[in-house]
């Protein structure tokens, strides 16, 4: 699997963004798929300079728009994780998660790590996510954003995108209403075999 390196000269052109329900189509009618939360993770992990410098700089530019899902439950904290959510490439995962109220801050502990292992399909724990997402900026420090609860029961079904803020802090913000929103992604090349073994449904 590996993420493409920059966006379609289209969206460079053009300048074009996009929110999350139209990217999904975008990547499904070009057969290709859509970036996730996961993907970002990997990428900073894996430590391809190439690739977090280009992520680096869609952060820098406008939000990056995952194909990540967050399904709010509207009586309490409970939500639906999906990657690859619509995806007709390859098939959506999904994690059933407490996500606490963010405004900015990580706690560290462990119903934030539960959480993020979720949204970065990972069994790191805490200290190495943290560590891994501190690739993309040493001296930026984390914030995460999720709704209160008010919120979640007014629009339940919210996007998930990453950025750096203009208070030198880089930004995983949980609560963008996927309808509006918009901003850019890319997409994310994958073995055929693979590809086809997923789109029938048979992955592990």
């Amino acid at each position: 699997m590996q993420i493409n390196k920059e966006h379609e000269k289209e969206i460079v052109k053009k300048d074009i963004s996009k929110t999350q329900e139209d990217w999904i189509q975008y990547f499904n009618d070009k057969g290709q798929k859509m970036i996730s939360a996961p993907d970002i993770y990997k990428a900073a992990k894996k430590g391809n300079k190439a690739i977090i410098e280009s992520l680096k700089k869609d952060f820098d530019d406008d939000w990056e728009v995952t194909s990540t899902r967050i399904i709010y439950n509207k009586k309490d904290l409970q939500a639906e994780i999906i990657h690859d959510v619509d995806s007709k490439v390859v098939k959506p995962k999904k994690y059933k998660v407490k996500v606490p109220i963010w405004n900015g801050k990580v706690e560290e502990n462990k119903e934030t790590e539960k959480y993020l292992q979720a949204l970065f399909d990972t069994k790191d724990n805490i200290d190495t996510i943290l560590k891994v997402l501190k690739k993309f900026g040493k001296e930026k420090k984390i914030r995460l954003w999720t709704p209160d609860q008010s919120s979640r029961k007014r629009k339940p079904i919210r996007s998930v995108v990453l950025y750096f803020d203009g208070f030198g802090r880089f930004v995983v913000v949980c609560d963008d209403w996927f309808g509006c929103d918009e901003g850019l992604s890319r997409g994310v090349i994958i073995d055929s075999a693979e590809q086809t073994k997923k789109t029938r449904g048979k992955s592990k």
